[in-house]
């Protein structure tokens, strides 16, 4: 059973900073192409900083939606101040984007055409080194979009993070946008840029700790079991599923606390036995509801609780 806390990936090569409600993205062209080759934000504000790094006269920065290309089409904002000469930088105007498909290529150089995703909304993966590992040592994620938020607790230098397509752990297969914006220093956290992921095998590990690798399954289809606790019980008293992936939405009906989600193969009550994945992401407070992360379910017996309401344990029958 995979072993997941998470709070809640096209690959970018890009570093991204906040200035005020507006994020900086700097692009960087070297002859012929972008450093940044596919990139995915969510939607907001931004400014984009185009870099020119070793070609011999100016270059631009053109931005359209998908499949546009036609002058009319280019959004005008992202035209940079002014064409930005070997070795220099300039800004592109403030460009709201809403979620959708985008393209950008610099026809000066010229470059390819490269695909920009923005979404509405970016997950947060919550990942934390101790000495030699992860804590949490296997993944389950829905194809999207995510930013890994990498802690790292009491190793005494600093660490950082890698994602890779399964088996291929050269630098050039990196995904480059899965690389921590700071190295993480003892005690802290650093956030990596945002990453598109699509459903695949892939594999995480930190060589500044060093780590073993991990693996990363990322799948397109999760099903949601609604679930609803009133004082001292839950209203689904016992479950039949087909062998899948699943997120559990735990709701609170007029408790005066928080509640939480436990979900053990049956009989197995200790911590180290606990579902970590079926964990929610918040605890749940009066009249709200919150998700689980993505928990793999192979056939077999479970039991899930609250122990914060208390409930009594029901009975969870995976079939296959």
């Amino acid at each position: 059973m995979n072993k997941i806390i998470i709070s809640i990936l096209t690959v970018i090569f890009s570093f991204s900073i906040s200035i005020g409600q507006t994020t900086q993205v700097d692009l960087t062209q070297t002859p012929g192409v972008f450093i940044t080759n596919d990139l995915a934000l969510e939607a907001g504000s931004y400014q984009f900083n185009i870099v020119n790094q070793g070609v011999e006269h100016e270059v631009g920065f053109v931005l359209v939606p998908k499949g546009k290309y036609d002058a009319t089409d280019h959004i005008k904002e992202a035209y940079v101040k002014a064409p930005v000469a070997t070795g220099k930088n300039s800004l592109t105007d403030v460009v709201i984007l809403e979620a959708g498909e985008y393209e950008y290529f610099c026809p000066l150089n010229p470059t390819p055409k490269y695909s920009l995703k923005v979404v509405d909304k970016v997950e947060i993966v919550s990942l934390e080194q101790t000495t030699g590992v992860f804590e949490q040592d296997n993944l389950t994620l829905k194809a999207g979009v995510y930013q890994f938020n990498i802690a790292n607790k009491n190793v005494d230098h600093e660490v950082g993070f890698v994602l890779v397509p399964k088996g291929k752990y050269d630098a050039a297969d990196h995904i480059k946008a899965a690389y921590v914006k700071a190295p993480v220093a003892t005690g802290k956290n650093s956030m990596t840029n945002v990453v598109s992921l699509e459903a695949g095998e892939y594999e995480y590990f930190c060589p500044l700790n060093p780590t073993p690798k991990y693996s990363l399954t990322v799948i397109d289809k999760v099903s949601t079991v609604s679930l609803e606790q009133t004082p001292g019980v839950f209203k689904q008293d016992n479950l039949i599923l087909n062998a899948g992936n699943y997120q559990f939405s735990i709701e609170n009906q007029n408790i005066d606390h928080e509640v939480g989600f436990v979900l053990v193969p049956k009989g197995k009550y200790d911590a180290a036995d606990h579902i970590k994945a079926a964990y929610v992401k918040a605890p749940v407070a009066t009249g709200k509801n919150s998700m689980t992360n993505v928990v793999s379910l192979e056939a077999g017996e479970y039991e899930y609780f609250c122990p914060l309401n208390p409930t009594p344990k029901y009975s969870l029958t995976v079939t296959n």
